[in-house]
Parts: C-alpha cells; sequence; structure tokens
C-alpha cells in the first residue's frame, strides 16, 4: 500500500515482517460507536490541575511534546498514551525528561536532564565494583 486507503470501520489486519527474523501481527477494529471529542461527555478529570510528563532523546523533542500537551489540556486520552509510555523509557536512551502543569494559570514547563546523569553515575559504580 503506498497511499491513505478509506477505512470505514470493521476489522483491519497489519503485519509486518523483518529482515532480522521479527514479525509482528496484530488485528485492530473500530469503535461500535462513533464519537468525536465534540460529541462526547468530557472526562471527570478533563479540566482538573495536573502534571504530565514526557521523555525524549533530545531537549527539543521534550520541548515539542509538551507544547503539544499544553495546546490539548483536557485531551485526556493524549496525556494518558504519553504518560503511559514514559514509563517504559530507559533514562539510558531518552536522556531528557520534561513535565507541565496544565489546566493552570502557571504555564511553567521543565525540562530536565538529571536522571540520565544519575544513572550514568549509578553505572559507574557499579562498573567499578566488578
Amino acid at each position: 500500500m503506498t497511499e491513505r486507503t478509506a477505512w470505514h470501520g470493521g476489522y483491519v489486519g497489519i503485519n509486518s515482517f523483518g529482515f532480522g527474523g521479527s514479525n509482528v501481527h496484530v488485528l485492530l477494529r473500530s469503535p461500535d460507536v462513533t464519537e468525536t471529542a465534540s460529541t462526547r461527555a468530557a472526562h471527570a478529570a478533563a479540566t482538573a490541575t495536573r502534571l504530565v510528563t514526557c521523555a525524549g532523546r533530545t531537549q527539543t523533542g521534550v520541548e515539542v511534546m509538551l507544547a503539544e500537551l499544553s495546546r490539548h489540556p483536557t485531551d485526556v486520552d493524549l496525556q494518558y498514551l504519553v504518560q503511559s509510555a514514559v514509563s517504559d523509557l530507559s533514562p539510558s536512551s531518552y536522556f531528557y525528561r520534561g513535565a507541565a502543569l496544565l489546566n493552570s494559570s502557571d504555564s511553567r514547563q521543565t525540562v530536565q536532564v538529571y536522571i540520565v546523569l544519575l544513572y550514568q553515575n549509578a553505572s559507574r559504580k557499579m562498573q567499578n565494583t566488578d
């Protein structure tokens, strides 16, 4: 497939065969009810002040993600996806961490680098004890 194809719901299967032997297969089903952000009832936490965190390989990447989250402060689905991904990202690969307050009069965003420094120091200590 080289172009977008209209999909009117139902099931779709996606297969990926890697040269290194990694194969992935997934079956997706569209929702039964067509809801949009404008027709769905707002989530109870959508307007509450919340702290969101993210991680990236560059400071710019983290800043872009925080800016995107700030543009959609009531989109709890987007925030959930970003938050759930952060816990799986290793500080050894994703050096930069950031945080922002959403739905707050305080519009500060913070990009932090200290986590990787702590990780590297702990790794060095472990290597020196061997």
